[in-house]
Parts: structure tokens; C-alpha cells; sequence
């Protein structure tokens, strides 16, 4: 594994919340602008729906576009999006990246290289962000979500995404967590002020904590930068 310590080659996720019909036009954008790795999710929306009606964002299916590149790389797609797509304005969508604390070196060199690629049509970028944003991620029993949402919500959430999965997990983690690993999960994120982070945490842990019918676990991602909340200049 190799620490990424070059901030020009640093490398971040970006991730892209945005109506599933829409995923492909991003798809297609991260693709011409040489980004080197995308995967894309399938989630459900969860913003007010008083948002939805006016502001036309009121498919609740969401794709979700996870991309990994360097800092660099990350800074021209904010810029892309925010041109190309009108990321600029609330309900279209959001997009934001987190630092990468290391990586595989092939997906260091992977990365650098598309970089270099692209360097020659592109010009220096500096998005600056207003205010620091956290991802907060939530991991409870399935079929909780909506009840999840609310209590978020009530502590100062606008909006969330919920991904399903499946848990996994040894018999050691049931013993010391005192809890059955169910295999049906939800998996709620939400962006939040970081402000505002502790208070979302604290109310959905204990709602929906190891011990109630939740299950669940709730842990916070430092967001570098983020595209969509008019938290940009």
C-alpha cells in the first residue's frame, strides 16, 4: 500500500448522487474527461417532498457514481459538472469527494497517469469551499430507513441516500457486540454541515443503536469538497 503524500497525486473518491435516469450523461462525462475508475450504485432519495415539488427532483430512484482519481482530476470534474450539468443549482444532484489515506500503487500509478493525459488540455482549478461538510453513514437493520430519515431529519438533516446490502459476520462479533448479524442492511448517507454532524449522530445511534431493533453502527467521512448545496464559490 502506498501513503499518499504528494497532494498534487493525492487520491480522492468522488461521489455523484444524482436521478437514475440521469446516470448515464455523467457516466459519459466522467468517461470523456479520462476519469480512470467509475463504479455506479443503485440507491433511493430521501429529501422532503415539498423539495421535490418545486424543484422538479422528485425521482426517489437515485444512481450513485463512485469514482476514484487524484485531487487534481477531482477538482476539474466539480468543474465540469458544475458547467456542463448545472451542478450549480439546488435539486439537480450532489457531488462530493473525500482524501483517500492510502491506496494500492497500481491504483496510484492508474490514477497519476490518466491525470497526466488529460494535463495538457486543462487548466488549474480551485474549488473553495464555504463551510465543511461530513458524510455520515449509517448502518442499520433493513426496511428501517424511512424511520431512520425522520429521526435524521428532526436533528437537522435535509436529505439522504439508502444503498441495501448484505451483512456479514463472525461469531466473535456477535459475542462481544452482543448482537446476530442480520443479513439484510440499510445503509443511509447523509451529507451533513459538520456543524450539524454530532447532533444527526447522536440522535440516530440512539434510536437506532447495537442495542435497540436497529442494530446499527453510525460513523462520519471528513468531505474535502462538495457540489450541489450552493457550498461553493
Amino acid at each position: 500500500m502506498d501513503n499518499i503524500a504528494n497532494a498534487h497525486h493525492r487520491i480522492q473518491l468522488l461521489t455523484t448522487i444524482v436521478d437514475y435516469s440521469l446516470g448515464h450523461k455523467f457516466i459519459d462525462i466522467y468517461r470523456k474527461g479520462e476519469v480512470p475508475i467509475s463504479l455506479i450504485l443503485h440507491g433511493n432519495g430521501a429529501a422532503n417532498s415539498e423539495i421535490y415539488d418545486i424543484l422538479g427532483f422528485g425521482e426517489p430512484k437515485k444512481a450513485i457514481i463512485l469514482s476514484i482519481l487524484t485531487e487534481t482530476m477531482a477538482q476539474w470534474m466539480l468543474h465540469d459538472l458544475r458547467v456542463k450539468m448545472k451542478f450549480n443549482k439546488p435539486g439537480t444532484g450532489i457531488a462530493f469527494t473525500i482524501s483517500l489515506s492510502s491506496c494500492s500503487s497500481i491504483l496510484s500509478q492508474c490514477c497519476s497517469t490518466a491525470e497526466s493525459k488529460a494535463q495538457t488540455e486543462r487548466e488549474e482549478i480551485h474549488m473553495m469551499q464555504k463551510e465543511p461538510y461530513d458524510l455520515i453513514l449509517s448502518i442499520v437493520s433493513g426496511g428501517l430507513f424511512s424511520e431512520v430519515m425522520d429521526v435524521a431529519k428532526a436533528a437537522g438533516a435535509t436529505g439522504g441516500t439508502l444503498v441495501h446490502a448484505r451483512g456479514v459476520g463472525s461469531e466473535e462479533a456477535a459475542k462481544f457486540l452482543g448482537i446476530t448479524i442480520q443479513p439484510e442492511k440499510d445503509i443511509v448517507m447523509i451529507l451533513s454541515p459538520h456543524e450539524n454532524r454530532q447532533k444527526i449522530m447522536e440522535t440516530i445511534t440512539h434510536k437506532f443503536g447495537l442495542s435497540t431493533k436497529g442494530k446499527g453502527i453510525c460513523f462520519s467521512l471528513p468531505v474535502s469538497a462538495a457540489l450541489g448545496l450552493e457550498t461553493l464559490d
